[in-house]
């Protein structure tokens, strides 16, 4: 019979596995932006509040302090507006 820590340890692998993947998937679905030689576009609010969420769900399963959670979301935001395609964005207000 398993033990409640290894049960426990193994859903929230699980769970990080699945945030994760549904994560990248995500970004995978927005790389297809074309790049021209002029300023990036700005990404579509729908775009920026789904990275935020999904970039809130790691920081709550990583347990990352609560001073360090918003420059956290901020570069995870940021790097994924990149990768799409997308200009940065000077905060998540």
């Amino acid at each position: 019979m398993p033990s409640l820590i290894t049960s426990i340890t193994s859903k929230t692998i699980t769970r990080k596995t699945i945030t994760r993947t549904s994560l990248a998937a995500l970004f995978a679905s927005c790389v297809a932006v074309s790049f021209t030689a002029s300023a990036l576009p700005a990404a579509p609010l729908k775009d920026v509040l789904s990275l935020k969420e999904a970039c809130q769900q790691i920081a709550i399963e990583d347990q990352l302090p609560e001073a360090e959670v918003s420059a956290f979301l901020l570069d995870c935001v940021n790097d994924q507006l990149t990768e799409m395609g997308y200009e940065r964005i000077a905060s998540l207000d």
